[in-house]
C-alpha cells in the first residue's frame, strides 16, 4: 500500500483554510501539477461534489485526476476519492485550530492491484510529492 502524509501550520483562521481547500477550483493555485480544474456538479460544494481535473503526467502527457468529495466536517476535515486516472487514491485533510494558526495534515493512500502493484514504489514517491505541495497553501496565504 502506498501512503503519504504531510502537515503544515498556516497563519490563517481555520475556516478560511477549510473553504480554500474544499473548493477544488483552487487546486491550480497551489498544485503545480494541475493544469485545469472545474466543478462539474451543480450547486454548493458538499459531499458528492465532483471536480474534473487534468494534471501533468509522464512524458509531457496530460492525465485525468477527477475526484469526488466523500466526506466533509465543517472546519475540521475533508475527504475525497480520485475517480479517474491511472491511480485512484483517497485523500484526507484534517484541520486543527492552533492559536492564530491552522494546522493542516494531508494524507493520501492507495492500494494498488494487479500490474499497478509493480509500480507501488513510484506511486508512493509521487504521493509524497503531492502531499508536500501543501506548503504551497501556506505560501499562498502568507506571502
Amino acid at each position: 500500500m502506498a501512503f503519504a502524509e504531510y502537515s503544515v501550520l498556516i497563519r490563517k483562521p481555520v475556516h478560511d483554510v477549510y473553504e480554500f481547500i474544499l473548493n477544488g477550483e483552487n487546486n491550480k493555485l497551489w498544485r503545480p501539477s494541475v493544469t485545469a480544474v472545474s466543478k462539474v456538479t451543480a450547486g454548493e460544494i458538499r459531499v458528492g461534489t465532483q471536480f474534473s481535473q487534468m494534471m501533468k503526467g509522464p512524458f509531457g502527457k496530460s492525465i485525468s485526476g477527477d475526484y469526488e468529495i466523500i466526506s466533509s466536517d465543517l472546519d475540521k476535515a475533508i475527504a475525497f476519492k480520485v475517480i479517474s486516472g491511472p491511480a485512484r487514491p483517497t485523500g484526507n485533510y484534517v484541520l486543527e485550530e492552533n492559536g492564530e494558526e491552522t494546522k493542516v495534515t494531508f494524507t493520501l493512500s492507495y492500494t494498488p492491484t494487479g500490474f499497478a502493484k509493480l509500480m507501488d514504489p513510484m506511486i508512493n514517491k509521487q504521493m509524497q510529492q503531492e502531499t508536500a505541495m501543501l506548503i504551497n497553501i501556506k505560501n499562498y496565504f502568507e506571502n
